[in-house]
C-alpha cells in the first residue's frame, strides 16, 4: 500500500462513538494518529432518531480524532449494530459449461456464485426493504465434491457456494451514511460490528477450530459463531450494557449517571460473590438524601440482566447451530463484559471456556496503549477489515496487470512467429 494513506474506522454505539485515524507505514503496517469518542446522541440501537444530534456527535469524535492526529480523516470505514440486522446463510449455484468437457473455473465463476447467492435472498419475501452488506463465502462445492475453499483454477461442470448474507435496513443505513455526510465526510464501506470484531479479538485457530463471539454493547448485544475460518451465524440481540444501567436507576432511585458509575465500579455478574453484610450509599435525584444498600442487592440486579443476555444468547446458539461443534469456546468483548465475574457466568450457562476479548493491537504501530481495552474491539477490528480489503483489492488489481502484461507478451511473441510462417 502507498506509505501515508489514510484509513479512518468508526464505530457507531448506542452509547459512544468511537473514530480511529490510521495511516499506512513505510513498513506497510497501520500506524494509529489519533483517537477520538463522543457520547452517542440522537442513536437508539443503532437507528438514527435525531438526524442533528447524531451528526454532531459523529462530527464531535472525528474532529477529537484529527485534532490528536494533526490529519484530515479520509477514507471511513463505519461498523453498525442493531436489531434492524437480519443474517442468513444461503446457497448460490450457477452452471459451468453445457458441453462434455469440465470447466476451470475462473475468479469471475466466483463473483457470479457468490451474485447467485445474493439474488437469491433479495427475492426473498421480507428482504425487499433491506440492503445486503455481508456476502461472505464459507465453502464451495464443485459437482459433489464439498468442503472446497478455494476453487479458482478446479474443473468441474457446476460450482455452488454456501454463504453468509447480512443485510440492513436500507433506511437505516441511508441516515447513518447522511449524517456522516452532513457532518462533511464520505463513508466508503459498512460493517457489521461483531465481524468487524473478530478481526481484532480472534485468532485464526479459533475461527478454524471453532469459536463463539459476543460482543456486549450499549443497546445490543452481537453474536457470532466462526468455524473452518469463516461467519457460520450471526445474531442481534436488542438488549446490552444500557439495559443493566436502567435497571439500576430504577431499582435503586438513581441517577442514570450514578447508575451507570456503580455498575462499572461495583458491578459483578455474581451477586452472591458479595459478602452479605457490605453496604454502599446509593445517591438521591435531584438532590435527594443519599440511602444505603446491600452491595450484595445492588449485584443481584446486575447478574439478572447479565444472566439474561447469556441465556437468550444460548438459547439461540443452541437452537440454530450444533455447539459440539464449537473447540475454541467462547470469547466476550464489548464494555459489558469487563463486569466482574463475566466469564465465570458464561462459562457457567454455556458450559464451555470463556475468557474476556481484548483487542490484538500487535499488528499496530504508533500510541495504541489507549485501545488496550474491551470497548474499543469494533473500531480496531474495523480497522484490520479495511486494510485487509484494501490490501485484497491491490493483490488482485497486480494480478490483473501481470496477466494482461503476459498476455501482451504472448501475443507480441505470436505476431513475431506469423512472419516467420
Amino acid at each position: 500500500m502507498k506509505s501515508g494513506q489514510i484509513i479512518t474506522a468508526i464505530d457507531i454505539g448506542t452509547t459512544k462513538i468511537c473514530v480511529i485515524i490510521a495511516t499506512f507505514n513505510e513498513e506497510n503496517k497501520l500506524e494509529i494518529k489519533g483517537i477520538g469518542t463522543s457520547r452517542s446522541d440522537g442513536l437508539v440501537n443503532g437507528i438514527v432518531v435525531d438526524i442533528m444530534k447524531a451528526t454532531q456527535s459523529i462530527k464531535d469524535a472525528i474532529v477529537e480524532s484529527e485534532n490528536m492526529a494533526g490529519l484530515k480523516a479520509r477514507n471511513l470505514y463505519v461498523g453498525i449494530a442493531g436489531n434492524h440486522i437480519k443474517s442468513q446463510n444461503t446457497i448460490g449455484r450457477i452452471s459451468l459449461t453445457t458441453g462434455a468437457d469440465p470447466c476451470e473455473i475462473t475468479q469471475e465463476h466466483v463473483e457470479n456464485v457468490i451474485t447467485n447467492s445474493k439474488n437469491n435472498v433479495k427475492i426473498q419475501q421480507g428482504n425487499e426493504r433491506l440492503e445486503i452488506i455481508h456476502a461472505i463465502h464459507q465453502y464451495y462445492k464443485i459437482d459433489d465434491q464439498e468442503g472446497i475453499l478455494n476453487p479458482v483454477s478446479m474443473s468441474g461442470f457446476n460450482l455452488s457456494a454456501h454463504v453468509h448474507i447480512v443485510m440492513a435496513d436500507i433506511n437505516t443505513l441511508r441516515n447513518v451514511k447522511k449524517c456522516i455526510e452532513r457532518a462533511g465526510y464520505k463513508v466508503v464501506d459498512i460493517y457489521l460490528e461483531p465481524i468487524a470484531s473478530s478481526n481484532a479479538v480472534l485468532n485464526e485457530v479459533e475461527k478454524e477450530l471453532g469459536s463463539i463471539l459476543i460482543d456486549i454493547g450499549g443497546g445490543t448485544t452481537d453474536i457470532a459463531v466462526f468455524f473452518k475460518n469463516s461467519i457460520r451465524f450471526s445474531f442481534v440481540l436488542p438488549i446490552g450494557g444500557t439495559d443493566i444501567t436502567n435497571d439500576l436507576a430504577i431499582g435503586l432511585h438513581t441517577s442514570p449517571q450514578n447508575a451507570e458509575n456503580l455498575k462499572i465500579n461495583q458491578g459483578n455478574s455474581l451477586a452472591s460473590q458479595i459478602p452479605e453484610d457490605a453496604l454502599i450509599d446509593i445517591e438521591g435525584i435531584g438532590g435527594r438524601e443519599s440511602k444505603q444498600k446491600k452491595l450484595r442487592y445492588v449485584n443481584e440486579i446486575v447478574e439478572a440482566r447479565m444472566r439474561e443476555i447469556f441465556e437468550d444468547s444460548y438459547k439461540i446458539l443452541n437452537e440454530q447451530y450444533d455447539l459440539k461443534m464449537i473447540t475454541a469456546g467462547l470469547t466476550m468483548t464489548g464494555g459489558a463484559s469487563l463486569l466482574k465475574n463475566s466469564d465465570v457466568l458464561a462459562e457457567e450457562i454455556f458450559n464451555m471456556s470463556a475468557k474476556i476479548g481484548y483487542p490484538n493491537l500487535s499488528d499496530l504501530a504508533g500510541p495504541t496503549e489507549r485501545l488496550e481495552n474491551p470497548k474499543y474491539a469494533t473500531s480496531v477490528g474495523i480497522l484490520y477489515y479495511a486494510y485487509n480489503e484494501l490490501v485484497s483489492k491491490e493483490s488482485k488489481v497486480q494480478s490483473i496487470k501481470i496477466g494482461n502484461s503476459f498476455t501482451k507478451i504472448i501475443n507480441k511473441i505470436k505476431e513475431i512467429f506469423k512472419e516467420y510462417i
